[in-house]
């Protein structure tokens, strides 16, 4: 789940591009190397030890009529993690279509064996469900198969988990095996696609940073639609509004922009980057004293994306210019709802007593004032936690990993993920390019060290198979066996060392961010005070005037 969580908020922001490191460099090499001794692995397993019969496949079949729309789906063989699934809403049409989708494909050695699958979904009625099933088998010298069905039905749409065990032969389950079959993304037509564009952007970021907005203009202006194109008139758009007094040229590139951005069919991505465009649009407009057009722009941002606060306080903004101090406290009162760690929310807090201060309500606004110093005492809780929390597990764990653990139902339920603090901070920490950069490394380096740990179990299967049937197998193969076991070792040795170097990188800049954010909290703080030292003086002499009349 961890890598689908990053993957998901990666599409949040576009790449502005940063230098490799040496660092990079030589954890490149060295995946190179790790991929060349996994394809030995393989050719070894797929040339001499099929007959040893040690693989196991597992296979889901959703029942078309149950109800359900799959979020998740772990497995665990003996207590060991071996395959972690989310589903896009996009996959449901395919896992209701009849037939079974494969889940995992493994080694066992001979004995008795449990797998346990951990399933959520969300049922027809609406409800969020999460079950646990065990299954108990007897792994024997050949390939197993095994399907896990899951179904429910009405009125009540309780899931329903069975097993299914079937014998099979080592070469039906090498034609489904992903590993021997799967054709690269990098060799799809929809990759090439990506990567065609991608490098389209990227001649006219080179442009842009340049200072060549006219060329960079001409090169978005040659691509196809899509996220690409969205992104670069974006970052096209940034540059005419820090030249221009006027905005309209940036104006324009910003409904580009969002027809861009459009025209890739709603995905994630897209969606979020139109969301950008939207609200920069929304600020631009209100920065010109064009308060009817920022409404207009702000009111289109989605209701469940991180730009999400910063257009609720805008849009406050923009009707309090008009009068409409009620409504301007209700776009803040609903910014207030997100956390701290947004553009906005903390400003917003600000709002609520500057509209009742606006609106004639002194005591209210006092209030409002008051809570929003306690909310922002809380948040510098809520972050000294979070330092400590890193100091003492890392950054990685304690601020990306953490994500697929007890927090599962409201990270699937909806978007209740926006509300929850931690998660916010690290969206908000992947805004930075080279903050990207250095979680993006160690979660490659964290799935390349659970490949080589899986190779580490495999090939210790192979050694056990090997041992108690040796007249079905070459005679070179335990020796190439123990060869590779020594090799894997080596690997993860060397492996550990760069996912420390790593993590020590992300360490740094993790704590050095959330210090920016506690100042961040410090300052409200003194925005605040402010507000209600002239508020108090404000009413002391307003009784004073009294006083003397």
């Amino acid at each position: 789940m961890t890598d689908a969580f990053i993957s998901l908020v990666a599409v949040l922001f576009f790449c502005n591009g940063t230098a490799a490191s040496a660092l990079d460099d030589d954890i490149a090499e060295f995946t190179e190397d790790a991929g060349r001794h996994s394809a030995n692995i393989q050719a070894l397993e797929r040339n001499q030890l099929q007959p040893l019969g040690t693989r196991l496949a597992v296979f889901l079949t959703l029942d078309p009529g149950g109800g359900l729309n799959l979020n998740s789906l772990d497995l665990l063989v003996d207590g060991r993690p071996v395959a972690s699934k989310l589903y896009a809403l996009d996959e449901q049409s395919a896992l209701n279509a009849d037939g079974a989708h494969q889940l995992y494909v493994g080694h066992l050695a001979k004995g008795d064996h449990e797998l346990e699958a951990v399933v959520t979904a969300r049922s027809a009625d609406g409800d969020f469900v999460r079950r646990e099933a065990t299954h108990l088998f007897n792994k024997r010298s050949r390939a197993l198969a095994l399907r896990l069905n899951l179904s429910a039905s009405t009125p009540d749409f309780e899931p329903r988990v069975s097993f299914v065990e079937k014998q099979i032969s080592e070469e039906e389950i090498a034609l489904s095996d992903l590993d021997v079959n799967h054709t690269p993304d990098h060799e799809s037509p929809f990759s090439h696609a990506e990567a065609h564009r991608e490098a389209w952007f990227e001649l006219a970021e080179s442009h842009r940073r340049a200072g060549r907005l006219q060329k960079a203009g001409e090169v978005l202006a040659a691509m196809p639609e899509g996220y690409w194109s969205a992104a670069g008139y974006l970052n096209l758009a940034s540059d005419f509004a820090r030249e221009d007094l006027d905005p309209s040229r940036a104006l324009v590139a910003l409904r580009v922009a969002m027809a861009m951005a459009k025209a890739e069919g709603g995905n994630e991505r897209s969606r979020h980057l139109h969301d950008q465009a939207l609200l920069r649009a929304g600020y631009l407009a209100y920065r010109n004293g064009e308060f009817e057009k920022a409404i207009g722009f702000l009111e289109s941002v989605s209701l469940d994306s991180p730009s999400t606060p910063q257009a609720l306080y805008f849009h406050g903004l923009a009707l309090t210019e008009r009068g409409n101090h009620r409504s301007a406290m209700q776009s803040w009162h609903r910014a207030r709802k997100f956390p701290l760690a947004y553009p906005g929310v903390a400003e917003a807090w600000i709002g609520m007593g500057r509209g009742y201060d606006l609106a004639g309500y002194l005591g209210q606004a006092g209030e409002a004032y008051l809570a929003a110093n306690a909310a922002y005492e809380s948040e510098r809780v809520v972050l000294r936690s979070l330092r400590e929390q890193v100091r003492n597990e890392g950054a990685y764990d304690s601020l990306v990993a953490d994500a697929k653990a007890s927090d599962l139902e409201w990270f699937l339920a909806d978007s209740r993920s926006m509300q929850q603090p931690r998660l916010a901070y690290l969206v908000e920490f992947l805004k930075q390019p080279a903050a990207q950069q250095v979680v993006g490394r160690v979660a490659a380096l964290a799935a390349l060290e659970k490949r080589l740990t899986t190779h580490s179990h495999d090939l210790e299967v192979f050694a056990s198979a090997l041992e108690s049937a040796s007249d079905s197998a070459p005679e070179s193969a335990a020796s190439k066996v123990a060869q590779l076991q020594r090799s894997n070792d080596r690997f993860l040795k060397r492996l550990a060392d760069f996912r420390n170097t790593a993590e020590n990188e992300l360490d740094k800049q993790v704590l050095a961010f959330l210090d920016h954010q506690d100042q961040r909290m410090v300052f409200a703080l003194n925005k605040t005070e402010q507000q209600i030292a002239h508020l108090y003086e404000y009413l002391a002499l307003e009784s004073l005037g009294g006083r003397g009349q």
